[in-house]
């Protein structure tokens, strides 16, 4: 994936199945999720190129905690001394390494989008993820004192503790995995949907956790998985 400034101070990373984003403010930066552990190499490059170094790093806020969200936060917190921010309902999850929702994975192998994905998680060393010892409580409501300023929006649904991230003066929402952009099983299409019922803790409660975000309107809406 090429690394590219999305909106002022808004930076897209990680592969093409899987985003993970840089927030750039007053020459400090918040890494919003942390792709698999082998994009590790690739968060050093991005630093470099925007002209930073590991005492920029002033935040860590992961949307939930599943392998493809949590890869490197431990590494960063060991780093640059920052801890992960996760909702309390997320986080024994992310202190077991992540638990994937592996059953509904194999059972759809045989489809052709989730076998290179199922692949990928192979490959960037997802299933051997570093549980996230220490973690700050993040809620619902609260605007978050990092770069960014983010407001939290809890969503669960994907999971008890999926979390939207809100910068309300660029119109940016980092939607975690509340939200896809693309059919998660044909790997096709460009709309805004949930992803696939199997992949939901609760997907009547991920259904309905999309009318706290639409109050928002306009946003340029940032996912897990999809383009913008």
């Amino acid at each position: 994936m090429t690394f590219s400034e999305l909106t002022e101070g808004v930076y897209r990373c990680g592969s093409d199945r899987v985003n993970w984003y840089l927030v750039e403010d007053d020459d400090a930066l918040t890494v919003i999720d942390t792709g698999f552990p082998a994009h590790w190499q690739q968060f050093l490059h991005r630093l470099d190129e925007l002209g930073y170094d590991y005492t920029d790093i002033e935040a860590c806020l992961l949307t939930h905690a599943h392998p493809d969200h949590i890869g490197f936060a431990e590494r960063l917190r060991e780093t640059c001394d920052v801890s992960a921010c996760l909702h309390p309902a997320d986080i024994q999850r992310a202190q077991a390494g992540g638990e994937p929702p592996l059953g509904g994975l194999v059972k759809n192998l045989w489809r052709p989008a989730i076998l290179r994905y199922f692949i990928e998680v192979i490959q960037s060393d997802g299933t051997s993820i570093q549980p996230v010892q220490t973690v700050e409580r993040i809620h619902d409501g609260h605007e978050l004192d990092v770069p960014g300023r983010p407001a939290v929006i809890h969503v669960p649904g994907h999971t008890e503790g999926e979390v939207a991230f809100y910068l309300p003066d660029r119109d940016v929402l980092f939607c975690g995995d509340a939200l896809a952009t693309v059919d998660f099983e044909t790997w096709q299409g460009h709309t805004p949907q949930l992803l696939p019922q199997w992949l939901n803790i609760d997907h009547d409660q991920a259904r309905a956790s999309l009318a706290d975000l639409e109050s928002l309107g306009n946003v340029l809406l940032l996912p897990g998985h999809g383009d913008p």
